[in-house]
Parts: C-alpha cells; sequence; structure tokens
C-alpha cells in the first residue's frame, strides 16, 4: 500500500471536517491559530519517505497512519483555541535607535489635502495592524497612526490626472513584535468626493473598512493570516472587489438593492453566500443582478479561508 495516499487521504478527511463541522457551528475552528504549522506537512511527507523505504512494509501503513493522526490531533487542538492574545508570531529586529522603545510607539499623523481630483488610487500595505476606514474628511487623505511599532510613509503622485497615494510601513531593521499588534492601530479617513480604487496588502492583521458613503470604483484585498470586513455602497454603477488570500477571514457586506455576482476559486475554503443562488457555472447571483441598476462584481481566491458574503 502506498503510504503517501494514507497520509493525504487522512488530511483531507481531517479539513473536510472540520470545515463541515465549523459551517454547521458544531465546533469553532481558528484557522489563523494554526496556519503557522503547515512546516507539519513536510515532515509528513518525510517521515511517510523514510519509513516506507527502511520499514517493515506490513508496519509502515498503521505507523503512518499513527504518525498523521498525532499530528492532526495536535492541530486540531490548538485550533479549537482562539487567539485572542496575538501570541503566535513574534518578530524582533535590531532597530538603528539602539533600543530606544519610545521613538517606536509615538503617534503619527498623516494627511494628504484635497486637490480637486475627481478620480484617486489608494494603495495601504503593512502588518501586524489594525487598519480602519469609518469616517470621512475634507483632505483627500488622512491617517492616525497609534502605538506603532514600525514606521510609515505617505506619498503622492498624479498619473492621468488621476491622484495616487501609497501608504506604506517603511522596511529596513525595525523592530517587530506582533505581541503588541491589539494595541497598533490605524484609523483612515478618505474624501467623499472622488471615485476611489483601493488596494490594501498586509500580512497579518485586520482591515475593517466602512465604505458605504464612497464612491468605490474597485477594491482589492491582499493578506496572508489576516481579517478582513468591508461594507460596500452602492454609489457606482459598477464595484469590483478582489479577495486573495492565505488563512484569513473574509466578510463583505454588499447592498440589497445591488446586484452581486461572486466567483469563487477555492476548494478548501468555507463559503457562506445567503440570498445568493448558484449558478450552472459555478458562481453566485443574486436573484436582481441582471436588472439591477447597480452591480458589485466579488472574485475570492484563498487557501484555507472563511468567506461570507451578506445583504443588508
Amino acid at each position: 500500500m502506498k503510504t503517501g495516499k494514507i497520509v493525504w487521504g487522512l488530511i483531507y478527511i481531517f479539513i473536510g471536517s472540520i470545515f463541515l463541522l465549523d459551517n454547521f457551528n458544531v465546533i469553532d475552528f481558528y484557522w489563523v491559530s494554526v496556519w503557522r504549522f503547515w512546516p507539519v506537512i513536510f515532515i509528513l511527507i518525510g517521515t511517510n519517505m523514510l519509513l516506507s523505504r527502511f520499514g517493515n512494509q506490513k508496519v509502515v501503513p498503521a505507523l503512518v497512519a499513527a504518525i498523521t493522526l498525532v499530528a492532526l490531533a495536535l492541530i486540531g487542538y490548538q485550533g479549537s483555541r482562539p487567539n485572542d492574545d496575538s501570541r503566535w508570531i513574534s518578530f524582533q529586529f535590531d532597530n538603528e535607535d539602539n533600543g530606544n522603545d519610545s521613538t517606536l510607539y509615538t503617534p503619527n499623523y498623516f494627511i494628504e489635502p484635497y486637490g480637486g481630483a475627481k478620480r484617486a488610487e489608494l494603495t495601504i500595505q503593512g502588518g501586524a495592524t489594525s487598519f480602519k476606514l469609518q469616517d470621512t474628511t475634507s483632505s483627500l487623505f488622512e491617517a492616525d497612526v497609534k502605538k506603532q511599532f514600525a514606521k510609515y510613509t505617505l506619498t503622492k503622485s498624479i498619473s492621468d490626472s488621476v491622484e495616487v497615494l501609497n501608504f506604506k510601513m517603511r522596511s529596513g531593521e525595525q523592530r517587530w513584535n506582533l505581541d503588541e499588534m491589539e494595541n497598533n492601530k490605524t484609523n483612515i479617513r478618505l474624501n467623499l468626493t472622488p471615485v476611489w480604487d483601493i488596494h490594501i496588502g498586509m500580512g497579518a492583521g485586520e482591515a475593517i473598512f466602512d465604505l458605504t458613503p464612497y464612491k468605490v470604483s474597485s477594491l482589492k484585498f491582499e493578506g496572508g493570516a489576516a481579517s478582513f470586513e468591508a461594507k460596500i455602497g452602492s454609489l457606482q454603477p459598477l464595484t469590483s472587489v478582489t479577495v486573495e488570500t492565505g488563512v484569513a477571514n473574509v466578510e463583505i457586506d454588499v447592498p440589497s438593492e445591488s446586484g452581486c455576482r461572486i466567483v469563487v476559486d477555492s476548494g478548501l475554503s468555507s463559503k457562506d453566500f445567503i440570498g445568493f443562488n448558484k449558478q450552472s457555472d459555478g458562481t453566485y447571483q443574486t436573484s436582481n443582478y441582471n436588472t439591477a441598476a447597480k452591480k458589485i462584481n466579488i472574485s475570492l481566491k484563498g487557501g484555507l479561508s472563511s468567506f461570507e458574503v451578506r445583504k443588508y
């Protein structure tokens, strides 16, 4: 018997069972708590290769199955524990300030005046931070960074009458300590006038964006072990939402009056699309998608992620 099939068979059964039980609210499973254990797969594959070559062929399948079950049991136990204290990962880098932490946690305020542009692009890049957009401003862009562990920069350029903003964490020798993630908060405010294209890229952390008062043409979120919540408005004829994640929890709210279409490219992610009808091509649509004056197209790609799209 090929023991490799035993390993992958048990892994698939484990993942499928977890998703099924989680979808029916039998258990609460926290994928963020287990994502750092993905190298266990390589350990299992290596163990399988060694045992199948040198071990007793009658004993090997049972031994491989036992090792795999123990590893999956440990992962299952870890995933059942919420990751509230954010102590699941920690990076330390030397800083040019020679340990002067006071400079690392000084609040910073960023502002870019509004120059009358009709369109604007915003790119946000960072990690181990809670980004929130829940308020507006008469400026083009404002950001209030509190308890930061790494420095940010804000740059602006103009391309074809479009104001392009880049708000990102500086690269370099910073002291990153994700134990402090719960205190790293960035509140963002945008101007209501322009039509916005927004791109958010982050490794670990969360992004909570209330976009109902804004004219949003496109929204793109790329994240690793992250949480993403977005509430979309109906001020544009067409809004495109793209989400690409590793292990993440994604929640998107869309207005009931807008027609919405969802394309999902992920076999292992859980999906909860209440009020959507599955089409013959595998996509999901609201019943008013073809007739609605305003439309929202959503593309979801993920590894072991949880996708939920709701109507409000």
